[in-house]
């Protein structure tokens, strides 16, 4: 099943994004730090559930991991790996969270992270951003990575 990750939006019209995406059979995560309109809090997390306005969450916010699984929404710890002490702090937040999946930004880190911490944690990798043609997303997938998220339409 394809996953939509919504980075854009507001309050207004997640349950018209919803609906649509529900027709075509499509699951939906909010990128929770971009949406508008709704906090970034354990409110605003049980808010989405209750009103069944998405699948899941991605979000930057350790905090919002463990209320979104606790409300049955699949929840992506979004890390953003500019070094090695983003490294580290990535590896703490997903073993003291827990999320059913990480996106790694740039996509072009997610091998170096598969190699240095997956096996310490066996969560679900995803490679985000930067990632330009096809033979990138095969050597991703060759290399560990579940998925690939992507801005570039003609690669969906």
């Amino acid at each position: 099943m394809t996953a939509l990750f919504i980075l854009y939006g507001d309050i207004f019209n997640l349950s018209q994004i919803m609906k649509k995406c529900k027709e075509h059979k499509k699951l939906v995560f909010l990128h929770m730090d971009l949406i508008k309109g709704i906090g970034r809090d354990r409110e605003g997390i049980i808010y989405l559930a209750k009103k069944e306005l998405c699948n899941g969450i991605v979000t930057t916010k350790s905090n919002l991991i463990e209320v979104a699984k606790k409300e049955g929404l699949i929840a992506i710890q979004r890390i953003f790996l500019l070094d090695s002490a983003a490294l580290n702090t990535g590896e703490q937040l997903l073993k003291n969270n827990q999320p059913d999946a990480v996106e790694i930004l740039p996509g072009i880190a997610a091998p170096y992270f598969i190699e240095h911490i997956y096996k310490k944690l066996s969560c679900p990798v995803i490679a985000g951003g930067l990632i330009s043609d096809k033979s990138e997303i095969e050597k991703l997938l060759q290399r560990g990575v579940l998925a690939v998220s992507t801005s570039k339409k003609e690669l969906w």
